[in-house]
């Protein structure tokens, strides 16, 4: 017997409607049942039916289980395929793809045994859920998923397969049972056959990034190690293709390319300054500080991007990387006049924490020189003011 136990394949967002469906699943399952099997007259009542055919029931019986073992193996698959299909597609277009996935497998089901069974329900969310794992195999045909194996008492233990070859069991397995049974023999392999091959269709024609091999190689190093610096540039580059909007990744990749020969790819830089304004909210500004000082000449930040960093690593009580940064405000052309003038002052602070007073003294000097009437002219000068009254203690001085 096979069981996949793990998926190296972690979304991109928070799955919400995989948890809900897991949720509702489970809730109508003890709604309607008595802990272990479905009572008999809501699967009468509820169930898909091809001598009558309805909306509401086709809707109904897929949130309908037969017992307990169905259920929980149901849900757990929507929980290694949902995930992150629900992650790269995002819930509105996760959420009909599974409804639909689910009908289209059920029109498969009665079209084949519906004439032959017109009163035979049939229930579950099997057909919504292989159309899940339908789309996998489009957009994510390498990703791999971990396998716990037993035939026998002896013979057990773990293997890895692909996606494409997880699809080639499980459809392969239906399509000849289906052929031996003339439809299934009590499960609907042709909703199975039908919901995959639909889930397929429609996330072919929603035209998701597809992963490469070296891509899904590298997201199952990540979920093995959960550390992005242990990645190539390469591997990097490649989960960046597939998912360009992470900051995280962005910024290892950035850390990548800036110590290997020949510096960051263009595309690597392109995606940093996209997501520095993202980085500077959720990452730590000491990690990003070293990406930007490392790509002055090579990138342009903008000057409030900037201050916005350097104050973020006061905050931090990084005073040396604070001050480099503000010292490539005063070195950007394009700077504007309020911007030289807020990286003087807040340089000057920063100095005075590290004990430069000269330093500090000099910067305040200047920004009463550029502009004595502005923003930082009557706060330079009270810093002025305390530092020559008090020359002997500038360690002292905190930044306001």
């Amino acid at each position: 017997m096979l069981l996949p136990y793990r998926s190296k394949n972690p979304p991109e967002s928070l799955p919400i409607v995989t948890i809900l469906l897991i949720v509702v699943n489970t809730f109508v399952f003890f709604l309607t049942s008595n802990g272990f099997e479905a009572k008999e007259g809501v699967i009468q009542e509820y169930g898909l039916k091809a001598a009558d055919l309805n909306l509401g029931d086709a809707f109904a019986s897929l949130f309908l289980h037969a017992d307990i073992l169905h259920l929980l193996g149901n849900m757990w698959f929507l929980y290694l395929f949902g995930f992150a299909v629900e992650g790269r597609l995002k819930a509105w277009r996760f959420a009909p793809l599974y409804l639909l996935s689910g009908f289209v497998g059920d029109a498969a089901h009665l079209a084949v045994v519906g004439g032959s069974s017109p009163d035979i329900p049939s229930i579950g969310a099997s057909g919504a859920i292989m159309g899940v794992l339908g789309a996998a195999i489009y957009m994510f045909p390498h990703a791999k998923m971990d396998f716990f194996y037993w035939f026998g008492i002896f013979w057990r233990g773990v293997f890895t397969w692909p996606m494409w070859g997880v699809g080639l069991w499980y459809l392969g397995f239906d399509a000849i049972m289906a052929f031996l049974t003339s439809g299934g023999g009590g499960v609907a392999r042709l909703a199975h056959l039908g919901g995959a091959l639909g889930g397929f269709v429609m996330a072919a024609a929603l035209r998701p990034i597809r992963d490469s091999e070296m891509a899904s190689d590298a997201k199952a190093t990540y979920t093995e190690t959960k550390d992005l610096s242990l990645l190539s540039r390469m591997e990097l580059a490649a989960m960046a293709g597939s998912r360009p909007d992470d900051p995280l990744l962005a910024l290892h990749w950035m850390h990548r390319g800036l110590q290997e020969a020949g510096g960051p790819k263009p595309e690597s830089v392109a995606a940093f300054q996209r997501l520095l304004p993202e980085m500077l909210v959720h990452l730590p500004p000491q990690s990003i500080s070293g990406c930007v000082h490392g790509l002055e000449g090579r990138a342009s930040f903008a000057p409030g991007q900037l201050l916005d960093l350097a104050q973020r690593l006061e905050r931090c009580a990084d005073l040396a990387g604070a001050l480099q940064t503000y010292e490539m405000v005063l070195r950007d052309p394009k700077a504007k006049p309020e911007d030289t003038e807020a990286a003087l002052f807040r340089g000057g602070l920063a100095c005075e924490r590290m004990g430069r007073v000269h330093q500090a003294m000099a910067a305040y000097q200047e920004v009463v020189r550029r502009n004595g009437m502005g923003p930082f002219g009557e706060p330079a000068r009270l810093r002025i003011s305390a530092l020559r009254s008090s020359p002997q203690s500038p360690s002292a001085v905190k930044a306001p």
